[in-house]
């Protein structure tokens, strides 16, 4: 009967440790939150500095979006929620510094691509001019003989 006891007694003094955390914010959680959202709200600035090709605006607009819901859900003492809101953030923000990278990667690549045509185009004018000089120099020479 005593083990019976002492297992009551650590399934209710469980649930009422678990009661009063559940729920419940403690004192610094909602400053935590807000210093979290306000953090993520100051990297969009750099994420929009870095979007120089103006590529993910539609995603840096989603992101700018979910702050703000996070930021309504923290007004309403919905932690679970802000936190839910600010991992998808989180998320968002590295899809978004990839989405910048493989921009600038993409435009370099046109840019190299326009570049190598050019030598290309050039390489062929020339041997087109080499083409005609030798044969101009053959016609020359068969005239001279």
């Amino acid at each position: 009967m005593t083990r019976l006891k002492r297992t009551w007694g650590v399934v209710v003094l469980g649930l009422g440790l678990w009661g009063s955390t559940g729920g419940v914010a403690r004192a610094g959680e909602e400053d935590d939150l807000q210093r979290q959202i306000d953090a993520q709200k100051a990297s969009v600035a750099d994420l929009e500095r870095l979007d120089e090709l103006k590529a993910v605006t539609d995603e840096i607009a989603r992101l700018k979006a979910w702050l703000d819901e996070a930021w309504g859900l923290r007004a309403k003492h919905e932690y679970d929620q802000v936190r839910e809101v600010l991992d998808r953030t989180l998320k968002q923000a590295d899809l978004i510094r990839a989405e910048i990278t493989v921009s600038k990667l993409r435009a370099q690549e046109l840019k190299r691509e326009a570049s190598l045509k050019d030598v290309k185009d050039k390489i062929a004018k020339t041997r087109k001019t080499l083409q005609e000089t030798s044969e101009k120099k053959k016609a020359l020479e068969k005239a001279a003989q």
